[in-house]
């Protein structure tokens, strides 16, 4: 017969195996998809070095088509300091809405490298800063395009995060979809950043003209400034934003393995039409150490 303290030893043999089979207990159940996004934020960030591979391109509702597209890669090396560099056969274009011949007005005049584009970025106190010279036109476009900064700037926003269809034993696919608010002011502020480096192009230009024609164009420039900032504000105000990240991650080593995004701006024209386009991006990670 078995006694009271044999039973309760009986028991707990029992708890044990339970809780030890595969795929029983807390010690294997599947984590949420916060906690994968969390656990792959924190493994991205404890890296020295990492390279990644990616492409960009602007779709207009228009036309279906994409327009600026470009490819780009990334090194991270010693933690902090990022190198990114565009992959072009032609002149590099920055994503834009306006266009001369074909492709963006500020970068038909402002751009003439025709093997592609480098800047470099220092990471302090949790920012991205560049490390390229203040008047460079592409300094504020290519740090859209850092998907460390992009990880970390979700991981400040409110957000919803689903597992995704399609993952598999190996990988984990995140749907991550940014509050309306918040993607819209993010989207202010990258496009204000843009202007700003593009301004600061110009100026740098005029200063360098000599004579009595010098002052002249940079009052012109100044006026020109003011208005196009006035109607990005007017449009911005107005604007509907919608961003949705992909995540896909390594179930054994928790790393982020591929990132791609979509961001959807919707808005008013000079002729008070709506306009939709979208900035479509795609990362794959290639090493780590």
């Amino acid at each position: 017969m078995i006694t009271r303290q044999g039973m309760r030893t009986l028991m707990l043999l029992l708890s044990v195996v339970i809780l030890s089979a595969p795929g029983c207990g807390l010690i294997h159940r599947e984590r949420t998809p916060e906690e994968v996004f969390s656990m792959a934020l924190s493994g991205i960030a404890g890296k020295e070095k990492l390279d990644f591979v990616g492409e960009a391109g602007l779709r207009r509702e228009s036309s279906g088509l994409f327009e600026n597209q470009f490819k780009f890669e990334g090194k991270l090396e010693n933690h902090d300091q990022l190198t990114l560099q565009t992959r072009l056969p032609g002149a590099v274009t920055a994503a834009g809405s306006s266009k001369v011949n074909g492709m963006d007005a500020a970068s038909a005049n402002l751009i003439t490298q025709p093997s592609g584009f480098s800047a470099s970025f220092q990471r302090k106190k949790g920012q991205w800063e560049a490390l390229t010279a203040e008047q460079e036109p592409l300094r504020g476009s290519l740090s859209r395009f850092n998907p460390i900064a992009q990880l970390e700037n979700i991981d400040r926003m409110n957000k919803t995060i689903k597992s995704e269809y399609g993952s598999g034993r190996r990988t984990r696919i995140l749907r991550i979809e940014l509050a309306p608010e918040d993607a819209k002011a993010w989207a202010t502020t990258q496009l204000n950043d843009e202007m700003n480096a593009i301004k600061a192009e110009y100026m740098h230009r005029a200063s360098n003209i000599k004579g009595t024609s010098k002052a002249k164009l940079e009052k012109e420039l100044s006026q020109v400034w003011q208005q196009g900032e006035a109607s990005m504000e007017q449009m911005m105000k107005q604007a509907k934003v919608q961003t949705v990240y992909h995540l896909t991650v390594d179930r054994k080593t928790s790393l982020p393995l591929r990132l791609s995004s979509e961001s959807q701006v919707t808005y008013q024209d000079a002729s008070n039409k709506s306009t939709k386009e979208a900035l479509v991006m795609d990362v794959n990670f290639k090493t780590y150490d």
